[in-house]
């Protein structure tokens, strides 16, 4: 088996071996993996981070001996997260510099003492020292306290556009928004609606509260997810992450003047 890490901005994860075929997921800069089979140009993978497992270009892939693998997974669960929707990073190879930008969500590994640098395999990776925070263990914190940290940082995402598949700042999906940020509280989800609707307990509307997940969709099959953000709104990613109304019966646009969502259950999971 081989092993492998993502050191790029994000890597697409597709259905079928071939650049046309629907991307499912992404991997983020950070995320380890492992490939479970191959094909001419394409790798057959999991991530470690939710087992989810799709289609990936060879070439975007950065591959680990198994013990190098094993010390990043091992770190993985504590590694600090960039906390900012684009963060600014300057990297190094062989004394040759460039410059892109990693998203929220994304883990680095490997902080100097000062913190404004990490090195990653052969890559130095300078970074400024406030754009990253070490993840919050929900256990520890009383729920007001978890719901609002999570609510600042959901609301950096305001405005990011829709993108099937996506889970970081430069697009995401409904699903993919709740899984990144439910990083930032130590609590791994998968990656769809339909199978996080499966963890937490259910509460009855009435008694819903901040960061309670909703679930919707039709027929009983959930096909959305967004977070509660108070009494009556509901933070969503659906053309784009935005506030809409919501009511008993299901999301509110007052946009569009009509329901768009048919409320399925909240779910809590803390």
């Amino acid at each position: 088996m081989k092993y492998a890490i993502c050191l790029q901005v994000f890597i697409p994860m597709r259905t079928e071996a071939k650049e046309a075929a629907e991307m499912s997921s992404q991997l983020l800069f950070g995320d380890t993996f492992r490939v479970l089979k191959e094909l001419p140009r394409w790798y057959y993978v999991v991530r470690d981070y939710d087992g989810d497992e799709g289609w990936i270009d060879w070439k975007t892939a950065t591959l680990l001996d198994e013990d190098r693998y094993n010390i990043y997974l091992k770190a993985s669960a504590n590694a600090p997260l960039v906390r900012q929707p684009y963060v600014p990073v300057t990297i190094t190879e062989n004394g040759h510099s460039g410059q892109t930008h990693l998203s929220w969500g994304s883990r680095i590994f490997g902080l100097d003492d000062i913190g404004v640098y990490f090195k990653m395999e052969h890559l130095r990776f300078d970074i400024p020292p406030t754009s990253y925070i070490q993840p919050v263990d929900v256990t520890t914190m009383s729920r007001k306290a978890c719901s609002k940290y999570l609510l600042q940082q959901a609301q950096l995402l305001l405005n990011i556009p829709y993108l099937w598949g996506g889970v970081s700042a430069f697009g995401l999906d409904c699903s993919g928004f709740i899984q990144t940020l439910f990083r930032f509280i130590g609590i791994t989800l998968p990656r769809n609606s339909s199978r996080q609707f499966e963890v937490g307990r259910e509460v009855p509307f009435d008694q819903k509260l901040e960061c309670d997940l909703a679930f919707f969709g039709h027929e009983g099959r959930v096909n959305h997810v967004g977070l509660v953000a108070d009494r009556n709104r509901i933070l969503h990613a659906s053309g784009l992450l935005h506030f809409d109304e919501l009511r008993e019966e299901g999301i509110y646009s007052e946009r569009r003047g009509e329901i768009t969502h048919q409320l399925i259950a909240i779910k809590r999971l803390f």
